[in-house]
């Protein structure tokens, strides 16, 4: 039975604010001195938020980027995203940011998703109608390089009170471009054969 990712996306929701009221941040958050002893925190990090408000705010876009690509990105592709970007970010931070102890949050996978689905909708649209899809990706590229600090700080969020981590947005953006110029070779989905249409 294949998971749709209208029934999939949801129960994905529904596990991220279940983590966040069970209080298991500090069990699975990425924590860059454990990970050689608990590698499971690559991926689980991503699942656990600092607040239930954080939580449901990237729960809530993870259902609208579904929503927003779902004509785009085929449901295996969108799990493998959910599955193959979280490892990916945080072997990039772990590579690039030593200075960044611990993360939670979904949003640089939210990232990896995003720019993705933007490079197949540029790839499968149209000439004439691919201006949105590349005004898109122009907007997405451009909130992330303004929004970094571009040393080693992590800046306050005004919202959620904490600091937060631009750098894992431009990772998952940069990974999740490279996801997508890689599924835009993908063969296209074949279409099931039509019967035959016999008059009684």
């Amino acid at each position: 039975m294949r998971l749709k990712p209208a029934i999939g996306l949801p129960l994905i929701f529904a596990v991220v604010i279940a983590l966040d009221l069970l209080g298991a941040g500090d069990a699975l958050e990425y924590r860059r001195g454990a990970l050689a002893s608990e590698p499971w925190r690559l991926f689980t990090g991503h699942f656990v938020h600092i607040t239930l408000l954080h939580a449901a705010l990237n729960g809530v876009a993870l259902l609208l980027l579904g929503r927003l690509f779902a004509d785009r990105l085929r449901a295996s592709e969108q799990y493998g995203l959910l599955v193959g970007a979280p490892m990916l970010v945080s072997l990039s931070m772990w590579a690039a940011l030593p200075e960044l102890q611990w993360y939670r949050g979904l949003s640089g996978v939210l990232h990896a998703f995003y720019f993705a689905g933007c490079v197949l909708w540029i790839a499968t649209s149209a000439a004439r109608g691919r201006w949105l899809a590349i005004a898109a990706l122009v907007g997405g590229t451009m909130k992330v390089l303004l929004e970094q600090p571009w040393d080693a700080s992590f800046p306050m969020h005004d919202l959620l009170r904490v600091a937060v981590v631009p750098q894992a947005h431009l990772l998952g953006a940069l990974l999740g471009t490279a996801a997508g110029l890689v599924l835009r070779q993908r063969k296209p989905e074949a279409k099931p054969e039509q019967q035959p249409h016999i008059r009684p």
